[in-house]
């Protein structure tokens, strides 16, 4: 099996952990209380996620976590103030929308990992390589995009094909890398250079990924040393690596294991309310999908208040629609097709399968809480209408390209990082926009995000978006399932806070008294 898919056991993460000579007491156990005082005095911490960086890209990641491992060397123009349901400035101390007309005033005084200058000629060779890069996968963001111009070393400018309300959304997040780095394409990919808190160090193919403190950041220094982002796919050991000192913070935490977790003295739990939805995805170009009778008769099958309740033990809370409350286009109103596997059963009749049919159900493993036992539900939930799905678990890092490039026919996913509704919709359900739902085309819904776009008032836009939620969900090309809660766990003695968009950075963390 290849080192970047490997997974790894609880049983086979000891295993290895002590066959690398970690410091033992009793034997066959790892010394957790001498690997944290290890780990405080070189205020290091350990990140460990169920998805790895298998890329030195940083356009060819879309991921939050990875986004995160990203963000930390690397900077954005802006980044996402959801308390504000807005924006606030990073590279850029301000900015100026007029029509198609975008301008940002760059913040003097920066410099690169390297030492040079950070000027707008970096800033128009990152986004020229977003669009040009064939690995990128954030060239879709920039789409409308016409031309770009640097007036002077602290002024960047981009003109739009067509005045769009959302023009901010996809430059949030974008990362600035020098100049030299950017044009060099995958030359450069071997030693990121940012402007960020933390240097790029090392990166192995196992998906870690290492970055040590930068002393001469522009901001407010980082009181962490290092950070090392680990991949472990499985929930049970990335919980053993945490118990035993070889992790520090981990994601995703099972339900089942908050409780025994909390009474560790050691460590700490933390939930947050996420933004992100878990869907399924219904892609029409995959017969008999292409009948909205049968993507809603798949609709009335999924009881996901029992899923909540029993697999994710009351840690998500139910959509009725696609958007969590705390993302612009939210209705109150929107509401899905309620569990009814009797209406599955007739509408599946209707559309001419009375005795059901065969089809392939895609879902990752240790991306999202319980993922793996979700699917096995689901997949129990079809079959009492009579669908057979033959349940089909890729590795993440294979799972992650082929959904985009539309070969699963049924698939589990989540859309994180939202601010607004509109990313979302174009995204997924756009025409010709993507093949995350391959076959999906609704004129009617392509006109409404076309208006929504060139709406500047607000709650007029608002109001759109409304009716754009709703011709999805009628049409059915996805199934709302819930927002999960974002449980994380981590040593005790690291005062760090939870952020709702899963991309957890140590900035702004600190070990208690150092």
């Amino acid at each position: 099996m290849p080192e970047e898919n490997r997974k790894f056991s609880r049983r086979e993460f000891l295993q290895t952990s002590v066959s690398a000579g970690t410091a033992l007491t009793v034997p066959g156990l790892l010394n957790p209380a001498r690997l944290f005082a290890q780990s405080v005095q070189r205020r290091r911490v350990i990140i460990a996620h169920g998805v790895g960086i298998y890329s030195l890209n940083p356009y060819a990641v879309n991921t939050s976590p990875l986004v995160a491992a990203w963000g930390s060397i690397m900077e954005p123009l802006i980044d996402a103030d959801y308390e504000k349901r807005g924006y606030r400035g990073v590279l850029a101390e301000s900015w100026q929308m007029n029509g198609t007309k975008l301008q940002f005033k760059l913040r003097k005084g920066v410099r690169f990992h390297d030492g040079t200058a950070f000027t707008s000629r970096d800033v128009l060779a990152s986004f020229k390589r977003i669009l040009t890069d064939k690995a990128s996968l954030q060239a879709p963001n920039l789409e409308n995009v016409k031309e770009m111009d640097t007036p002077d070393e602290h002024s960047f400018a981009i003109t739009l094909k067509r005045a769009d309300a959302t023009a901010l959304e996809d430059i949030n997040g974008r990362v600035i890398m020098k100049q030299a780095a950017a044009e060099k394409m995958g030359e450069l990919d071997n030693r990121p250079v940012g402007t960020g808190p933390f240097r790029f160090t090392s990166w192995e193919r196992s998906g870690q990924f290492v970055v040590r403190r930068n002393e001469s950041y522009w901001g407010t220094p980082a009181k962490i040393d290092e950070v090392i982002y680990k991949a472990i796919q499985e929930d049970a050991a990335r919980i053993a690596a945490l118990e035993s000192g070889q992790a520090d913070v981990i994601s995703n935490i099972p339900p089942h294991e908050v409780a025994r977790l909390k009474a560790n003295p050691r460590l700490r739990v933390q939930a947050v309310q996420g933004l992100r939805p878990i869907f399924l995805v219904l892609s029409p170009a995959y017969k008999p999908l292409d009948n909205v009778k049968v993507r809603r008769a798949i609709t009335h099958a999924i009881d996901r208040e029992r899923i909540i309740k029993h697999v994710l033990e009351g840690n998500a809370y139910p959509l009725s629609g696609l958007l969590s409350p705390q993302v612009f286009g939210y209705d109150p109103g929107a509401k899905a097709f309620s569990f009814d596997p009797d209406k599955g059963k007739q509408l599946l009749a209707e559309a001419g399968f009375p005795n059901g049919f065969e089809i392939d159900y895609y879902s990752p493993t240790g991306r999202y809480p319980k993922d793996r036992e979700v699917a096995q539900v689901i997949v129990e939930q079809l079959s009492r209408i009579g669908i057979r799905a033959n349940l089909k678990t890729p590795e993440w890092a294979i799972f992650n390209t082929d959904y985009k490039n539309g070969k699963y026919p049924i698939y589990l996913t989540g859309r994180g990082s939202l601010t607004d509704a509109d990313t979302l919709f174009q995204q997924y359900f756009r025409t010709g926009t993507t093949k995350r739902v391959l076959g999906y085309s609704n004129p009617k819904l392509d006109e409404i995000l076309d208006a929504e776009r060139q709406t500047f008032e607000p709650r007029k836009r608002e109001k759109l978006l409304w009716d754009a939620h709703r011709l999805i969900l009628e049409d059915a090309p996805a199934v709302p399932l819930w927002n999960a809660m974002d449980v994380y766990a981590h040593r005790a003695d690291l005062v760090w806070s939870p952020p709702p968009d899963e991309k957890v950075q140590m900035k702004q963390a600190s070990f208690k008294g150092r």
